[in-house]
């Protein structure tokens, strides 16, 4: 049987909880290197789900033996390095969200891959259900007419992580997630990097367009990253966004998820949040459109198994569909670049 030799960077916290125990379920898999920071860590990463070779340096890393794919789950502001040595290794990438923490490093990335012919996909997990896809259909077919509008939000229970407090759910966990990751705004901490990063993955996804400008105001957290988000947006269609965040929600509860896209014919209502969960569109001359989502399939049966198995099987050169690919990890960069700088500055900023 053909194996997908993979390599991993960034063996801590969501690697070793989801990406590569998912990655073991297959047997058309070969784990073949890993790397990981801290020596002791790593052996025992190493030991445990047992990959061949192991290095705190992930050059070395990817000198050790020919990879078909790099799964990486650095800290978000080294997702560039990895990516980029990996890509020009001849690899296909998968990049934690978000894809890089600026425009410039994410355009290089997207043009890197087209140079070296090889996917890079962002395990969005959302992008991945049953129930995007068939949005992103809907619109694209014409269904409500040209976007006018798009109300969007995106908020979970993470108050903990971005003031750099434990995560309570990772306590039973292998490692728990770095604090620096998620609370220090110099490594690509905030709640927009963080989590706005699935909102606008999905946004991007299903309504094809792209951004133009944006403004945000953000309410900050004791260590001067972003709770929360308010944000506008123009995109190059003319038309407008709505767009919130959110750290401030119930544990256990999953969040909020929706997108709502306005056009001149209708509109589409998708809705994750546990027991508001629907795929409808109501249409200009009463008619409407029902999809259904089961109670508990949206953000609370979220998973990046779905993501990890089609890179997989592009790793294979197998036909597949990548649902998050370069260029919508490119535009979610963009836009949350210009809400950055927007925050900052307090005006309107060009994408």
């Amino acid at each position: 049987m053909n194996k997908a030799k993979i390599g991993v960077i960034g063996a801590g916290w969501w690697a070793t909880e989801f990406h590569i125990p998912h990655l073991q379920k297959r047997d058309d898999v070969e784990l073949v290197s890993v790397c990981k920071l801290e020596q002791d860590q790593l052996d025992f990463v190493k030991d445990k789900f047992g990959f061949k070779f192991a290095s705190t340096d992930f050059k070395e890393m990817l000198d050790f033996s020919p990879l078909d794919g790099v799964v990486i789950a650095s800290p978000h502001f080294a997702h560039f390095e990895n990516a980029k040595a990996s890509l020009q290794k001849g690899c296909h990438v998968l990049i934690e969200k978000p894809m890089t923490t600026n425009s410039h490093d994410a355009e290089e990335l997207f043009r890197l891959a087209k140079e070296c012919k090889k996917e890079i996909l962002v395990p969005n997990g959302f992008n991945f259900t049953h129930y995007m896809p068939k949005a992103e259909k809907y619109i694209s077919d014409g269904i409500i007419g040209e976007i006018k509008h798009i109300d969007a939000a995106f908020s979970s229970s993470l108050v903990d992580l971005f003031q750099g407090i434990p995560l309570s759910e990772s306590e039973a966990h292998t490692f728990q997630p770095k604090a620096s990751t998620w609370s220090d705004p110099n490594r690509g901490g905030g709640y927009g990097w963080g989590q706005l990063s699935h909102m606008f993955g999905g946004v991007f996804k299903i309504s094809q367009l792209e951004a133009e400008k944006a403004f945000c105001f953000s309410v900050p957290s004791p260590t001067n990253v972003d709770y929360t988000n308010a944000i506008s947006v123009r995109f190059t269609n003319g038309a407008t966004g709505s767009f919130s965040g959110s750290a401030f929600v119930p544990k256990d509860f999953g969040g909020t998820f929706y997108i709502t896209v306005h056009g001149t014919k209708g509109t589409l209502y998708l809705d994750m949040e546990i027991k508001r969960e629907r795929l409808l569109i109501r249409l200009n001359d009463g008619n409407e459109i029902r999809d259904e989502i089961k109670e508990g399939g949206g953000t609370m049966a979220y998973t990046t198994e779905n993501p990890l198995n089609t890179f997989v099987d592009i790793c294979l050169s197998k036909e597949v569909e990548n649902h998050a690919n370069a260029e919508i990890g490119l535009k979610t960069v963009k836009v949350l670049d210009a809400i950055y700088r927007s925050m900052k500055s307090e005006k309107v900023e060009q994408i």
